[in-house]
């Protein structure tokens, strides 16, 4: 009995193994959904025009064409304490994952519209408060996708992010407006609009995790439309006197790079509580819209310039934080640095331009 029991108990060894062995993996799959938020090729901290949501206090420049406070005597350009702020939102449509054999996604694609607005307050100003500029920023869906890369090395992803046709449409305050009126200015408002295709590509992205790592980003954005003078356009007869006509934009694009970093361990810095670094140089024009300001007698004295393409750098420095029972939804606090161009509305005439203050961040991806 024992030798017909051992020969059988050999028969079944292999049916018992076979079933202690692991399940094979899942199918190559290409799950999409609409709706569905993606977490790679969002702006970095850095970006003066993304649909990221920032409130900035800080000091800044303005000229006294744009100060309703101003005296003769100030200084042309004088540094006041302002409210900055970016108001954004990514409104999902739809995405995509392909995977690999062993079930890790290497490809994604999403489909967003993204949107937003940048609003530049003289808020401590005693007399209305005026809002400065605003910035409107909308137009056809953001197509993002990303290949990552699952061998260990220094390359962890590419990704891309392509708006084929975006708008941007720029205001003055109503109280700026008036006042430049009232006083006399020979140029009351240019109409700073048109619409472009922009393209960013990124090595490295955050893609949403919690740990320390460096993101590279190229970008540039060309400009499609050619409203009267390029850039900017004059909408009411009379904006401009005799001997002060605007010169028509030669330039169409503007170029950028960006670097971020964040650190998830070490001192001051966890994965709920990432200090970031984020950078970004940019080359953009400077228009060529004469400035002005008041001369001996009180009368405005223009003060000609070309167009000519400017290098300005952004920096922020700070900590994101994010609660640990959603990867994806964070609030920053930082300081913020920034020399250049002046990047809102009719005020791209402005250069050099300083901010530096605080700035509350959310990001909700």
């Amino acid at each position: 009995m024992r030798r017909l029991a051992l020969p059988a108990l050999l028969a079944l060894c292999p049916l018992v193994g076979q079933g202690a062995t692991p399940t094979a993996p899942p199918p190559a799959a290409s799950p999409s959904s609409f709706l569905r938020p993606a977490h790679f090729a969002r702006p970095m901290v850095a970006s003066p025009h993304s649909y990221m949501t920032k409130v900035q206090l800080g000091y800044s420049q303005i000229l006294q064409e744009f100060n309703i406070a101003a005296t003769e005597s100030d200084d042309p350009r004088s540094f006041k304490l302002f409210i900055d702020a970016h108001l954004g939102a990514d409104i999902p449509l739809w995405a995509m994952d392909l995977h690999d054999a062993q079930g890790r996604p290497t490809w994604s694609f999403a489909v967003s519209a993204p949107l937003s607005m940048h609003v530049l307050e003289d808020m401590f100003e005693a007399l209305t408060a005026p809002v400065i500029s605003t910035d409107y920023r909308f137009g056809a869906p953001l197509i993002r996708a990303i290949r990552r890369f699952h061998g260990g090395g220094w390359l962890r992803n590419v990704a891309a992010a392509w708006l084929p046709l975006y708008h941007e449409c720029t205001h003055l305050g109503d109280e700026i407006t008036i006042y430049r009126k009232d006083v006399a200015l020979p140029i009351t408002r240019i109409n700073v609009s048109y619409e472009y295709t922009q393209l960013e590509l990124t090595l490295n992205d955050a893609d949403g995790r919690r740990e320390s790592g460096h993101s590279f980003r190229l970008g540039t954005l060309m400009r499609l439309s050619d409203r009267d003078l390029g850039w900017y356009g004059v909408e009411l007869e009379g904006t401009t006197s005799d001997g002060l006509a605007l010169p028509q934009n030669e330039t169409r694009f503007e170029f950028w790079a960006a670097w971020q970093w964040q650190r998830a361990d070490g001192l001051a810095a966890s994965p709920d509580a990432m200090n970031v670094l984020s950078v970004e140089v940019r080359n953009r024009p400077q228009y060529g819209v004469p400035t002005f300001k008041k001369g001996e007698d009180g009368a405005w004295e223009p003060l000609h310039q070309d167009e000519v393409r400017r290098t300005g750098i952004s920096a922020y420095w700070g900590w994101r934080f994010t609660p640990e029972t959603d990867a994806h939804q964070s609030v920053g606090l930082y300081l913020h640095a920034y020399a250049g161009v002046n990047p809102y509305g009719q005020l791209r005439s402005m250069y050099p331009y300083r901010f530096f203050g605080i700035t509350l961040a959310h990001e909700p991806w």
